[in-house]
């Protein structure tokens, strides 16, 4: 009988010890690098003052601007002899903690100036999706605003943390990643290029990249004082290289973009 209470005493102890013991928590899994990586010659870029250009034997280049309300009225007869040959137009956005869908107030005025003054035209929203029906609702919802005008270039999906108390501060990179999937689908399926935005730290961090390279394309924003290259290894077609460029007809401080397209 007492040997019998000295192992139940024994098993009683070591059952509590095994049911007290922290549970181990499995390392995160490392999110994979991105697969394509560019191919871009970087000794082949031009830089003269704020006009980036790139020329190789596959790619060719387009100089352009990205421009909202914030640029205020803009002259555009005055900008296109400055030497662009693209802008990226801001449609709209969502509040970032409203969710409401609002127009830029600019948006018409610079479709219509832009065209007139014969630089190509490409788009871009400001999203706050929080599910991908919503980030549908925005894609829907920039098809409605472009269709009277002509779009030749792409349409760029930006999504950026505002602050503390934006809608999307709680997303993780599964969920930005099907957002974004969700909206540029949308785009693709009424017959336009859509293009994610992002700097570097956003496209490697916030999203997967990985899990969208095959499908889309990216919209690269990447800042020096010393510009040589973009620092960045992963695939991407357009780089604004600069945010505060300076071009007549435009009395604010602009975003400067390089558009690298292959060859024909």
């Amino acid at each position: 009988m007492l040997a019998a209470l000295i192992l139940l005493t024994a098993v009683l102890i070591m059952s509590s010890g095994v049911m007290n013991r922290p549970q181990e928590t499995a390392a995160p899994t490392p999110t994979p690098d991105p697969r394509y990586r560019n191919d871009y010659d970087w000794s082949r870029l031009a830089v003269s003052g704020d006009v980036f250009s790139y020329d190789d034997e596959q790619y060719t280049s387009s100089w352009g601007i990205d421009v909202s309300f914030h640029q205020g009225t803009i002259d555009w007869s005055r900008a296109a002899k400055s030497g662009i040959q693209f802008a990226m137009i801001r449609v709209g956005y969502r509040g970032y903690e409203s969710g409401i869908l609002n127009e830029d107030s600019q948006f018409r005025a610079n479709m219509s100036g832009a065209a007139d003054a014969g630089v190509s035209t490409g788009v871009y929203f400001f999203s706050s999706a929080i599910t991908t029906a919503e980030a549908e609702e925005e894609a829907s919802y920039v098809l409605n605003e472009i269709k009277d005008y002509t779009v030749t270039g792409p349409i760029g999906y930006d999504m950026e943390n505002v602050g503390d108390h934006d809608r999307i501060s709680g997303l993780d990179s599964r969920q930005r990643t099907e957002i974004a999937a969700a909206f540029c689908a949308r785009i693709r399926e009424a017959g336009y290029v859509p293009m994610i935005y992002g700097s570097s730290s956003w496209l490697q961090d916030m999203i997967r990249m990985q899990d969208l390279q095959d499908d889309y394309s990216f919209w690269l924003a990447s800042y020096h004082e010393v510009l040589k290259d973009p620092e960045f290894p992963f695939s991407f077609a357009i780089w604004q290289y600069a945010n505060d460029g300076v071009i007549d007809g435009i009395e604010k401080p602009v975003d400067l973009n390089l558009w690298i397209r292959k060859r024909s």
